[in-house]
């Protein structure tokens, strides 16, 4: 019930338009009450051939009967009345009967179109802001959150679960509320026609409670399986799709196969109890309500041989039971419905409970530009249970350039990423111009800060959007400028539609220098104070390097830097070097004064160079970044 409060609150915000599709939906359950009046007339009145001549006379002689509810009593007469005010006016009955038939129907029709219509859009409306809270909610996730989790699973949460939601919520919540409005008055018409038969015919609805239920209950849990089966298979597609090189050149295209093929058929077997649950489902409500229907025949010819009630009156309750009987169906299939779109829902807002440790404090100010240091204050790490830095401290100036170097597993990339807050240190602090970065506004802080990585990660649009990320406003001049700092110009007008030249999904139709320079393009565009640059020419080739390094070189100038390399042939010319090892700064100083202490980096050193004997070339290689 948690689930579903939540669920409606979503559907707060759009009651108004609800109401009046509930109004809507009254009318078309009235109508159809007067359509089932009316074809009892049409053939007690019209059809009839005793009933064809009759004028102002009751409805063969049944208004008196015991078995009729007062109600029905009451509109016998009026309805009498009003037969005899139409002969009064020379319209005959067979124009009068079926008259009110087709403008009953056609209320019914048209308000049926509008509940239908309205409702749809509120359930629309709600499934997007649903949606829309649940992917604000992902996005501003740590970079923790993202460390544990898997695109599959969160694509299958966003996409898949909430469209169930929006089916129910959707067609399935108006067919809910129709359903049970049309029950009432046909079961109100029922009752005073005769409640002795009503009583009779739906005295098999309790069995139809328990079917119900037990299928309510089976149905929730093998939903809930579906869909965490789903986000497996989402999670392998995502990986054998992105990884499709190293599938084919380790030749993993048969263990691949059989991975999906187990994912798979674990979807096909919870896909097939739920299956199974569904299609029990309608069966069995047909099954005991034709069992009902039967006995309900051998009343009514035992009711209509003794005259105790007309045939008329028959085919008129027969009729109401035939209308009840596709909403209790359809509320049967909302009930479904419902307990698959509460499973997705649990699994949406469990991704929307998730504590998310980068949180802003109320009233944060905005960060000023950089004008002095930033500083790492005994800053400590720890992934689960292994503690990647320990008692960090480091200063860096404004306009410094600083390398991180070191064994992998050192803590460089980490000590990088507490910068713009991708994590919060569980120890110590990190201060701009000496006020913490945890206190001020996130937006404030990373508008200060530009990132290009070693992944080259550009978006599935044109070049010129990529440059301007997010930027709608930016003008040619602003990208154009931006494309020369970053040595991209050239070959992007050289593309046949330029700037608007489509790059692809991962930017598949560029090299990888191309792709780096447009990563280059859009730090150059976004002209943040400080750089931080993650291994930005580890994979490229020479002739690459050489154009991406002159172009970091420009992107870096008069900016506050840090830089992460594997390559030292990359940071000899940097300001301070920061050697890193066990998550602790092992040393620092100039690429000169590392050399001649003869500590860890000139170990590093000499295994990069000495070792292959390119002594002699390593200090004239081209491609400094730094």
């Amino acid at each position: 019930m948690k689930d579903l409060r939540r669920l409606l609150r979503y559907l707060s915000p759009y009651r108004g338009k609800a109401l009046a599709a509930l109004a809507a939906m009254a009318v078309v359950a009235v109508s159809t009450g007067a359509l089932v009046f009316f074809f009892r007339s049409l053939f007690d009145d019209v059809l009839s051939p005793a009933g064809a001549g009759r004028t102002s006379d009751t409805l063969s002689g049944l208004g008196g009967s015991s078995a009729r509810g007062a109600a029905m009593r009451r509109l016998d007469l009026l309805y009498a009345a009003g037969k005899a005010s139409l002969v009064s006016h020379g319209i005959p009955l067979w124009a009068a009967v079926p008259a009110l038939l087709l403008a009953a129907l056609v209320a019914k029709n048209v308000f049926s179109y509008l509940s239908e219509y309205e409702f749809n859009v509120v359930g629309l409306s709600m499934v997007r802001d649903l949606r829309a809270d649940a992917y604000d909610h992902l996005a501003r996730q740590s970079a923790r959150f993202y460390s544990g989790a898997t695109t599959g699973d969160l694509m299958s949460r966003l996409l898949g679960d909430v469209e169930l939601i929006q089916g129910a919520f959707g067609t399935r919540i108006a067919d809910l509320f129709q359903g049970v409005l049309t029950i009432v008055v046909m079961l109100a018409y029922v009752l005073s026609l005769n409640a002795t038969l009503t009583f009779f015919a739906l005295v098999v609805a309790p069995l139809l409670l328990w079917p119900i239920v037990e299928i309510s209950k089976r149905l929730r849990k093998t939903t809930f399986s579906s869909r965490e089966r789903m986000g497996a298979i989402g999670e392998i597609l995502q990986e054998t799709i992105r990884g499709h090189r190293i599938v084919k050149t380790y030749g993993m295209e048969a263990f691949e196969g059989r991975r999906f093929r187990e994912a798979n058929e674990r979807y096909f077997r919870v896909n097939r109890k739920t299956i199974r649950i569904q299609a029990i489902s309608s069966p069995l409500m047909e099954i005991l309500s034709g069992t009902g229907l039967s006995l309900l025949f051998v009343y009514a010819a035992r009711r209509i041989g003794a005259g105790a009630m007309s045939t008329g009156d028959f085919l008129s309750f027969l009729i109401a039971l035939l209308t009840m009987y596709a909403p209790i169906k359809n509320v049967t299939k909302v009930n479904l419905s419902l307990q698959q779109a509460l499973s997705s829902a649990a699994r949406i807002f469990d991704l929307m409970d998730r504590d998310n440790e980068i949180r802003e404090e109320p009233g944060a100010p905005v960060l000023a530009p950089i004008s002095r240091t930033i500083r790492f204050e005994d800053v400590s790490f720890r992934y689960a249970e292994a503690e990647v830095l320990r008692g960090v401290t480091l200063e860096i100036r404004a306009g410094e350039t600083v390398a991180l170097v070191g064994p992998s597993g050192g803590g460089k990339t980490t000590l990088a990423n507490l910068l713009p807050r991708l994590y919060d240190p569980v120890g110590g602090r990190i201060t701009i111009d000496d006020v913490d970065i945890r206190s001020v506004t996130l937006a404030s802080l990373r508008a200060q800060m530009a990132l290009v990585t070693q992944d080259m990660l550009l978006f599935n649009g044109t070049a010129r959007t990529n440059i301007a990320y997010g930027r709608e406003d930016a003008t040619e001049a602003s990208v154009v400028v931006a494309a020369q700092a970053a040595r991209a110009d050239g070959f992007l007008r050289a593309m046949p539609e330029g700037y608007d030249t489509p790059v692809g999904e991962d930017a598949g139709r560029l090299s990888g220098g191309q792709r780096q320079r447009l990563s280059i393009a859009r730090a150059f565009f976004k002209n943040a104070p400080i750089l931080i640059l993650d291994e930005a020419t580890s994979q490229l080739d020479a002739e690459s390097e050489a154009a991406v390094s002159e172009a970091l070189g420009t992107l870096m100038s008069g900016k506050t830097t840090l830089v992460i390399a594997h390559r030292l042939s990359t940071v000899r010319k940097a300001d301070r070097i920061v050697v890193m090892e066990a998550g602790r700064i092992a040393e620092q100083g100039t690429h000169a004064e590392l050399i001649a202490a003869g500590g860890l980096y000139r170990r590093l050193y000499d295994m990069q160079f000495f070792d292959a004997g390119t002594s002699g070339t390593a200090e004239g290689e081209a491609g400094d970044p730094a």
